[in-house]
């Protein structure tokens, strides 16, 4: 009986240090995922341990997701429009042929992207905080959002491609394309070789240190952000030339950028609830408060766009406020009376994670379905 007493109060023993270790174990994946988000499941060399997050790595997904995004960038064309505009009628290309499609997994850059997400308001808690008129238009904003989304979601592939994601739809998180030049980016002006070196590029930098709208000029038509668009061929407007341009002073039509090879990111971007404007707003270096009210200092800048409206005449109020401020800058189809062929977005903080660098090829014309789907 003695014998049996003392073997039950070892097991019991045991069995009380095991479960301390296992309540340890799940307080410190608690605590370890507040002090270090962790990272998307799929992601290949993400570390075990909750408390660290120094790693990269740049992970070929080129099989598994190859088809799924040139379906999107496919869908994401507006073959008619290319060739326009101020920023792409150095365009002599139709489509485009994805090549390599990398995941990039980057720890640091993921934890600090994580954080700034949840710091960020749900849009419904955002909504409520705002005027009828001012609510009205920002919901019908995101509602053309998840219109585009839906046009996409017609194809099952990429349905289920952005599903698998986990995108944080309370927070208006999105999948959104932004174009980068990287090594061997010319000037077609000068026929300089910009970005010589494989480490000293744009693409370079924001694979290993992300976005950084500190480098972004307060010159741009929405100020000192990061720049995102809906559509793959508006971000391959600023993806670069790469093709040895003729001498300086000759026209545009002497240049073919087709056959080049360039990048953009397929970037999760946090939009939360977006001001909409038709207005330029150069300087700008944050979205207005959710009252309407822009920065005061932006009243007596006069370093603008020889097109736009000087802020003292934009029929904008200008203030110093303490009240909460939109997440992000959204612009429409038309800004300052002017149609413009593709929305545009930007954020003004870490807001945005480069998850996947795409290379691809510049083509004449699309490029037909290979003929077989890809899995994740």
């Amino acid at each position: 009986m003695v014998e049996d007493e003392r073997h039950f109060a070892l097991m019991l023993d045991v069995g009380l240090c095991l479960m301390t270790l296992v309540a340890l174990g799940s307080i410190s994946f608690i605590v370890g995922g507040w002090v270090k988000p962790r990272a998307p499941g799929y992601w290949t060399h993400r570390p075990w341990s909750p408390f660290r997050d120094h790693y990269y790595s740049e992970v070929d997904v080129t099989e598994e997701l190859r088809d799924i995004v040139q379906q999107l960038f496919d869908l994401c064309t507006q073959s008619e429009n290319m060739g326009q505009g101020e920023d792409g009628k150095w365009v002599s290309h139709r489509s485009f042929r994805v090549t390599q499609v990398h995941r990039i997994e980057n720890g640091p850059l993921w934890s600090s992207y994580a954080t700034t997400k949840k710091s960020i308001p749900k849009c419904q808690a955002s909504l409520k905080e705002m005027s009828a008129a001012l609510r009205k238009r920002t919901e019908d904003a995101i509602q053309e959002l998840d219109m585009e989304d839906e046009k996409l979601h017609g194809a099952a592939m990429i349905k289920d491609f952005v599903k698998s994601l986990g995108l944080d739809r309370k927070r208006n998180e999105r999948l959104l394309f932004h174009g980068s030049p990287g090594q061997g980016a010319v000037n077609l002006n000068t026929g300089e070789v910009i970005f010589p070196e494989k480490d000293k590029n744009p693409v370079y930098a924001i694979k290993q240190s992300g976005f950084d709208d500190r480098l972004s000029s307060v010159r741009g038509m929405y100020g000192s952000g990061v720049y995102f668009a809906q559509k793959a061929c508006k971000a391959d407007q600023y993806a670069g030339q790469y093709h040895w341009p003729p001498p300086p002073g000759s026209p545009f039509n002497y240049y073919c950028s087709v056959g080049e090879k360039a990048t953009i990111f397929l970037s999760r971007v946090v939009l939360g609830c977006p001001y909409k404007t038709e207005l330029s707003l150069e300087q700008l270096r944050r979205p207005p408060c959710i009252e309407g009210h822009f920065d005061l200092n932006l009243l007596w800048n006069e370093d603008l766009r020889p097109t736009s409206t000087p802020w003292r005449l934009k029929g904008v109020p200008c203030c110093i406020c303490s009240h909460q401020r939109f997440d992000s800058v959204m612009a429409g189809l038309s800004i300052d009376m002017r149609e413009k062929l593709y929305r545009e977005f930007v954020v003004y903080d870490k807001q945005c994670y480069p998850e996947f660098c795409v290379t691809y090829e510049r083509c004449r014309a699309p490029v037909p379905a290979r003929g077989r789907s890809s899995r994740r």
